[in-house]
């Protein structure tokens, strides 16, 4: 997969899953009392639609949709910024993510206002994060370095690795452009 969309899409469905798995395990163990799904579908409809098999489907959708997203973003950073450190960055973004969502955008529209009373749900949310981070900069980091190409793979570093494109983005050959100062 030679394109950071096509790796965040990726590395988002691998992440989302590695997600679920952890919030089902969380919540066997009574640590977690609402999982992430249902609080992306309280963005959406009341509590007690989610508790019909449609809600549940809708919940599940958004969730799967905001990793998707999220996934991408993360996919275009590391593409512009190296592999370097890549699962740091993921899950820093990934956090930054969390905490805009459950910090800023929650208590707003006062969404979720239960999961924000429980301590445990945070810290759920929190590991959940984390998870997605390490799995989706993971897989992106294998990725793009998977797709080197054959001219630059004699590269020393290959985690240092930017593609071509992406320094033609970061490295363009700026005008020089002398304004002359204007007389008042």
């Amino acid at each position: 997969m030679n394109e950071p969309f096509g790796r965040g899409i990726v590395a988002g469905i691998l992440g989302v899953i590695a997600i679920n798995i952890v919030e089902a395990i969380l919540k066997f163990l009574t640590i977690s009392e609402t999982a992430l799904w249902e609080a992306g579908g309280i963005v959406f409809l009341s509590e007690k639609a989610l508790e019909i098999t449609k809600g549940i489907a809708i919940g599940i959708f958004s969730h799967f949709f905001v990793a998707l997203v999220l996934g991408v973003f993360i996919s275009y950073y590391i593409f512009f910024s190296g592999t370097n450190l890549a699962v740091i960055k993921s899950v820093g973004i990934s956090l930054i993510a969390m905490f805009i969502t459950l910090g800023l955008i929650f208590p707003l529209r006062e969404i979720a206002v239960e999961m924000q009373d429980s301590p445990s749900d945070v810290l759920s949310a929190i590991i959940d994060h984390i998870v997605f981070g390490i799995i989706a900069g993971y897989i992106i980091k294998y990725l793009q370095i998977k797709n080197i190409p054959k001219d630059q793979s004699d590269n020393k570093n290959k985690y240092l690795y930017i593609p071509k494109e992406a320094k033609r983005v970061l490295h363009h050959k700026k005008r020089k452009k002398f304004i002359k100062p204007i007389k008042i």
